[in-house]
């Protein structure tokens, strides 16, 4: 059968079959049953034309909703001649007579409307047509309930043949517009009569559709209002909010709404076609639009919603005042959310504050109209306080990149208004915008330390804002590396107390308390002070977080690997790769995950670069993961970058970044022992005049691999030994274990190298773990007759290892492995690699 309709050749196939089986004397029913606009009619229309084609006698009823109450409206269209509407055996009767002059079909479209005498006698006639050239063809409404004493099984029998008809698919779309077909499918499944009104449409809407829609819903009790509530609610509408918001329980007009076939069985429900939501909003009146929005907007804050989709609805109220969103908005942030802020009735203060923050919103999109809104605001503003106290706000949320020349500007234009006697308040806004202005680039903090001197240099009056000042003291202690018992002593003095705003500036000092320390009392004092903190002190972090990224930082330093993993996780997995704090997370998650030797979830958070203080850490360790991964040039190139950029900074600390102790490594595995040793004694020195035990001891091993000397890392062993800082021990006893085994004093070595081995395999610092437990087996298996170091290079290269990778792990010279090679090849008597595995484990 030759498919007139795009995309219904299947459907006509099977028609023409019943066709083919009724010239044959084989009888049937058909119910082609679908959604509203889906089709069906089209389909019957198409299937009759066909019939006449092939010589059949058709007959067309087609059922309304408004003839439903009048008996026989639809049977009459079949027999226009019956005299009796009651008389059945002469509707059979004519039926039968019409088959035996041509094979007859019958089509009854939307039968489940039909008066209930019609579908009694179509239910009387279907079974009396059997072995007769009759076809029966039924129209019907998904989902429709039957309220009548004839129910469509009865009228079609148990087992008729089906045709349920779906959407349009992709393809079919395409050959009917240039849109794209695939948003088209999204908006209406293919559904033909929702596709032509979306292809008249400019929009993804339409009213009229809206308005019929409405129309067919009203028969059905609450099903209309529910409609439309769920078309406002969209993704939030779950039953209580629906029933709240109609004011009646929505349950039964739900399921009917699902039956139909316009919601979709989802929860929370869901439009199964996003073109009929959109259609039914179009239909509804602004005012009445506006006031459902506001009316669910405070329906979900009262359910504790998230605030971004009860601002989604306020949003939407643009016509209906609600002054109780003004601090939501405010929290969600960002343009939309602000301008309609400023629509509410608001004080003076407010409206300044709300202006500022949507001047910074814009500034941020790179919208030199938001800088200048909030000058404009702030020069406006008669009250020099009230402007200040603004500025300060905003500045202590400022966090990207561009924000600290913008900073700056501020602090300078509001203090230039304020008076002698409110040095307190310029102290407080000068020493927010020097921790800012010293986050950025290289030139933005060198320009914010010249403030440094004056801020550190006057002691505020306000208890609050000297211990603000300790904290600057704390944090130029870290930076210039000078004494960590200073230094923490400023910093124990800063926390000795209230919470004070430096703590929660993306900055160093947020980090400071277990990198200077390195005892867990000082982690902890700086935690209870973020746990108690009044909020959370940073634009991008929830509540808690900043203490997270503090403590991981802490179990980081004393090798507790799996706990830092556990607490860096959580930050991180915001994604907000502009926040500071985050940076930073991600920069020490990688390095966690280098230690613990996954690798390949440690390369996509290193890929970040910029001017950002914290894209030093993300340099830094993406030179430890090439490291690690014996690309021992590259390693050296960005470590030696970290060091240049935190030298541009000056901040020389050893304890900030041990970049140097891996660049020394990365010397070594290139055969350049002179850099090497030049920078493992200045990582000493630096370290020394610092102070501190992990920074000691870390520096020490730097120079004993640089100069192979043992009595050097037997010392740093000795004093990481006594320490909290497990991991260090750990790499500490390896490095000792392996000198002592170049030296040739195995049985020294061994010990070392187990106690290593296991100590590694604790913490789940597995690369480590497999170095020492490694060079232990080494020791077990030796090959009679080649020295230890040929035995070792030997059995590297059978592993698959190429000369370059051996000399970079062993710290040796490529040309001194291909000694070691061809000695062992000739104690062995083969003549290259190919025959290691077999001489050396046969």
């Amino acid at each position: 059968m030759t498919s007139p309709l795009l995309g219904r050749d299947a459907e006509l196939a099977a028609l023409g079959r019943l066709l083919d089986d009724a010239l044959q004397g084989t009888a049937s029913c058909v119910v082609v049953t679908g959604g509203f606009g889906i089709g069906k009619s089209a389909l019957l229309d198409a299937f009759t034309a066909e019939a006449r084609s092939r010589g059949f006698t058709v007959r067309l009823a087609k059922s309304a909703r408004l003839e439903s109450h009048l008996p026989g409206a639809v049977v009459r269209q079949l027999a226009p001649c019956l005299a009796n509407e009651h008389d059945l055996e002469e509707l059979y009767a004519r039926a039968a007579n019409s088959a035996r002059k041509a094979p007859l079909v019958m089509v009854v479209d939307d039968v489940h409307v039909a008066d209930t005498f019609s579908k009694r006698a179509l239910a009387y006639l279907r079974p009396r047509m059997q072995g007769m050239p009759v076809v029966i063809a039924l129209g019907a409404s998904q989902g429709y309930l039957s309220t009548d004493e004839v129910t469509l099984p009865e009228i079609a029998g148990a087992h008729p043949h089906r045709i349920d008809l779906d959407g349009l698919d992709v393809t079919a779309i395409a050959q009917l517009t240039d849109r794209d077909p695939q948003r088209c499918h999204e908006l209406t499944g293919g559904n033909p009569y929702l596709l032509q009104a979306l292809l008249r449409e400019e929009g993804e809407g339409s009213a009229a559709v809206g308005e019929m829609i409405g129309m067919r819903l009203r028969e059905y009790t609450g099903a209309a209002e529910v409609a439309r509530s769920a078309a406002v609610l969209d993704g939030d509408a779950n039953l209580d909010l629906l029933s709240a918001l109609t004011g009646f329980d929505a349950l039964p007009a739900v399921d009917t709404l699902v039956r139909l076939g316009v919601l979709a069985d989802t929860d929370p429900l869901t439009f199964r076609y996003p073109f009929v939501r959109n259609s039914i909003l179009a239909d509804m009146p602004i005012a009445v639009r506006s006031a459902a929005h506001a009316r669910a907007a405070w329906l979900l804050f009262e359910s504790d919603a998230p605030d971004e989709r009860v601002a989604e609805h306020v949003l939407k109220a643009r016509s209906v005042r609600l002054p109780w969103s003004v601090d939501l908005l405010r929290e969600v942030g960002g343009v939309e959310h602000l301008e309609r802020a400023l629509e509410e009735h608001l004080s003076d203060e407010d409206r300044l504050s709300i202006e500022v923050e949507l001047g910074h919103a814009e500034h941020l999109g790179d919208n030199r109209e938001g800088r200048d809104r909030v000058r404009d605001a702030l020069t406006a503003c008669e009250d020099p306080h009230l402007a200040a106290t603004v500025a300060l706000s905003l500045i202590q949320n400022m966090c990207t990149g561009s924000d600290a020349h913008f900073a700056v500007s501020l602090a300078i234009m509001v203090v230039a208004r304020l008076l002698p006697e409110d040095r307190d308040t310029v102290w407080h806004l000068v020493c927010i915008t020097y921790l800012l202005a010293a986050n950025r680039d290289a030139r933005m903090a060198n320009c914010a330390g010249k403030y440094f001197e004056d801020l550190v240099g006057e002691t505020p009056q306000d208890p609050n804002l000297r211990r603000a000042r300790s904290a600057l003291l704390a944090v130029a202690g870290a930076r210039s590396g000078d004494s960590s018992a200073e230094a923490v002593g400023h910093a124990l003095e800063a926390l000795d107390g209230e919470w004070v705003d430096v703590f929660g500036e993306p900055y160093l000092f947020t980090f400071l308390v277990p990198v200077l320390g390195d005892d867990p009392e000082h982690t902890n004092k700086f935690w209870l002070s973020h746990s108690t903190a009044p909020v959370s002190h940073d634009p991008h972090l929830r509540r808690g977080m900043l203490s997270m990224i503090a403590r991981a930082h802490a179990f980081h330093n004393s090798g507790d690997l799996a706990r830092a993993y556990t607490f860096l996780t959580p930050p991180v997995s915001t994604g907000n790769v502009e926040c500071p704090a985050v940076l930073l997370a991600t920069a020490k998650l990688a390095e966690v995950c280098i230690e613990m030797g996954q690798f390949d979830e440690a390369a996509p958070l290193v890929t970040e670069d910029g001017d950002l203080l914290q894209h030093i850490n993300v340099v830094y360790t993406r030179g430890r993961l090439k490291l690690a991964s014996c690309h021992a040039e590259g390693a050296l190139e960005d470590l030696l970058e970290a060091g240049r950029r935190l030298a541009a900074r000056e901040m020389p600390n050893p304890a900030l970044i041990a970049w140097r102790h891996h660049a020394v490594r990365a010397y070594l595995a290139l055969g350049n022992r002179d850099d090497a040793a030049r920078l493992a004694h200045e990582e000493l020195d630096l370290a020394k005049r610092w102070g501190s035990t992990r920074v000691v001891g870390t520096a020490m091993m730097s120079v004993g691999i640089s100069t192979d000397d043992v009595d050097v890392l037997a010392e740093a062993e000795q004093l990481l030994a006594s320490s909290p800082h497990r991991l260090l021990h750990a790499q500490s006893l390896y490095w000792l274990g392996h000198h002592l085994r170049r030296k040739g004093r195995t049985e020294a070595a061994a010990p070392h190298l187990r106690r290593a081995f296991e100590l590694a395999r604790q913490l789940s610092a597995h690369p480590l773990a497999k170095l020492a437990g490694d060079e232990v087996r080494d020791e077990g298996d030796q090959v009679q007759g080649l020295t230890k170091q040929e035995n070792r290079v030997a059995r590297m290269a059978a592993q698959g290892l190429t000369n370059r990778q051996i000399a970079e792990t062993l710290h040796l010279t490529r040309r001194t492995v291909e000694l070691h090679l061809s000695s062992a090849y000739r104690k062995l008597g083969i003549t290259g690699r190919a025959e290691l595995v077999a001489a050396l484990w046969s």
